[in-house]
Order: structure tokens, then sequence, then C-alpha cells
């Protein structure tokens, strides 16, 4: 297991410097210029503008920005914000708590609803439950996110009005203060991943029902739950997992829609401003926490195989 451990966290290290790559390059591809975004609609002339320029090293090569600028994001320096005026990683860290925390509850009602959905739903084929999370999971993969917020806002917040339409409370307000401003954006978020989630652990809870060993444990006389969460669960989890590490990555995404339409002052939210602005240190380091949370997550689900499957560590 050790063996298996370091060569995924070797493997984690060449993904890391990709992604750096691929930040840095595509962010100096989105149109327009920080300088203009910075000067806005003041009358500065050309002397001014090549100052600035020079300033921020905008004026050298790419190639020589970005030799410049790789040894100093690997150490987790993204340089100072253009317009929050405080170091990327201080605004960074202010606004991660947000968007983790709505995509970790995104995650938790996935999971809490998907999995079981799914393996009932294999369990009972054809019947009207399997026809409920047919039904559910095709229309919450059909639905967009933001739509479905919107939806929820106006059913929720704007007629019943049990809950905020929008905004953020940090926690110091009160726990429900904290946690009602989170549960549209949660719902409209897991929605879809529910859907993805019920599909894969229904197509391979069949699979794996049918499978000899799951025949000879029924033979053998065990009971059905065991059978079910002990045998057929177990190794179908393999599968189930790798859309659960997708899952999350998705909604590290989808955060970025979700926060702009509830107002949530998140990552996602940080990220569009940015673009917006052309603040590219902000903008690349937003964009980097949320790949390496990703990629993090990804290592975790490749490690949690050998846990719920020994034999392909060996492989």
């Amino acid at each position: 297991m050790l063996l298996y451990t370091l060569r995924r966290i070797l493997e984690f290290v060449p993904t890391i410097f990709i992604a750096l790559t691929l930040i840095f390059v595509i962010t100096r591809l989105v149109p327009g210029s920080p300088i203009t975004a910075l000067i806005g609609n003041q009358s500065v002339d050309a002397a001014q503008i090549d100052a600035i320029t020079k300033q921020l090293g905008l004026d050298r090569p790419i190639l020589e920005q970005y030799l410049e600028w790789l040894p100093r994001v690997v150490t987790g320096d993204f340089g100072q914000s253009l317009f929050f005026s405080a170091p990327v990683a201080e605004v960074i860290l202010d606004r991660f708590p947000i968007t983790f925390a709505l995509t970790f509850m995104a995650l938790l009602v996935t999971v809490a609803v998907g999995i079981p959905l799914g393996i009932l739903s294999a369990m009972r084929r054809g019947g009207i439950l399997d026809y409920f999370g047919n039904v559910l999971s095709s229309l919450g993969m059909a639905l967009p996110p933001f739509w479905l917020g919107f939806m929820l806002m106006l059913v929720f917040a704007v007629s019943l009005q049990w809950v905020p339409a929008s905004g953020y409370r940090p926690m110091e307000f009160g726990f429900w203060s904290w946690l009602s401003r989170l549960v549209l954006p949660v719902l409209a978020l897991s929605v879809s991943q529910i859907g993805l989630v019920v599909r894969m652990t229904r197509s391979t809870m069949i699979e794996v029902l049918g499978m000899e060993y799951v025949a000879m444990a029924r033979t053998k006389g065990l009971r059905e739950r065991t059978v079910i969460l002990r045998h057929a669960l177990r190794n179908a989890m393999v599968q189930i997992v790798t859309v659960i590490g997708l899952v999350f990555a998705l909604g590290l995404g989808g955060s970025v829609i979700i926060e702009n339409v509830f107002a949530l002052p998140g990552l996602g939210e940080l990220i569009t401003t940015a673009a917006v602005r052309r603040d590219y240190p902000t903008l690349e380091g937003g964009i980097f926490y949320l790949t390496l949370v990703a990629l993090v997550i990804n290592l975790m689900v490749d490690l949690a195989y050998a846990w719920f499957n020994p034999r392909i560590r060996y492989a």
C-alpha cells in the first residue's frame, strides 16, 4: 500500500506543473489588459501607461514572465492583487471557506441521496422506485444549475419566504443564519450531481448483483442487507468513488456560477470578478486553488481504490 501511495504522489507532481503552465497561458490569452481595467475612464497619457506596464512586468516576453512567475507560485506566492491591495493568498484564503462549505455540503447531500437511491433502484428494477430514480436523475442532469437556482429562489425565498434569497453571513452571526443562506445554493448545485451518482450506482450495482459470488453469498443464507452492503456495494464502490471524485470537481467548477447567482462572496465570485477586471494574479491564484483541491480529491480517490479493492495496489 505504501508503494502504491508513493507512486500516486509522484504522479501528482507533474500534474501540478502542467496545471500551473496551462493556467498561466490561458490567463494571458484572456482578451483585454489589466492596464485598461486599472485606468478605467481616467485620462492617462501614453508615458504613464508605459510606466504602469513596466511596473507590472507586462512589457517583457511571455516566456520571461513565465520563468519568473513559476518559482514564486510553486511556493504559494501569487503576488499582490491589483484591485484588492492585498496578497493574493490572503484574499483567496478569506474566500475559500465559503466555496469549500458550499461544495462539501453539496457533496454530502449528493452521496446521502444518490447512493441509497441508486442501490434501491438496482434492487427493484422495473418498480416504482426505479422509475422515480430514473426520472429524478434525468431531470437533475438536464436542468442547468443556474436556472434551478433562480427557480428555487423564486419558490422558497420570494414566495414562501422560508430562507433568504441571497447573500452570506459568517457563522459568528449564528448557525442558522449561516446555514439558511447556503440551503438553496447547495440544493441547486447538488441536484444534477445526484442524478449522475444515481445512474452510476444503479448500473454498477446491477452488474455486481449478477456476479457469482453474490449468488453464493445468498446461497449461504446471509441476510440480504449483509449481501448488499458487505459483498456487492464494496466491490461496486470502485466505480462509485470515481464518480464521487468527479462530482466534487464538477461542484468546484459549478460553484463559480452558483456563487454569482446567490451573491456568495466565495472563490467562484472572486474568480469571476478577477476575470472581468483582468486581475491576473488573483485570477491565476483562484483558478489554481480550485484546481489543486480537485487534484487532491482525485489523488484521494486513487488511494481509495486500493482500500476498496486490495488487488489494485498489487497491479
